[in-house]
């Protein structure tokens, strides 16, 4: 905002500090979500495959007997 003041009207600077502020709070929480829908559950540390219904499919499946 203080940069702006030199070629803006102190209103302008004011509502464009605003504008941008909440423009970036939105944009990160729009995408803290989409890397949550992502990530699921987790993510298994042995190999790195998302975790699903807190099994991982690569480590914890049924080995026949």
């Amino acid at each position: 905002m203080v940069g702006l003041l030199l070629f803006l009207a102190p209103i302008y600077a004011i509502m464009v500090a605003i504008i941008v502020y909440f423009g970036i709070r939105v944009f990160v929480g729009r995408r803290k979500k989409q890397i949550q829908k992502a990530i699921g559950e987790g993510v298994c540390a042995h190999c790195g495959e998302r975790i699903i219904q807190n099994k991982c499919p690569n480590c914890d499946e049924t080995k026949p007997s």
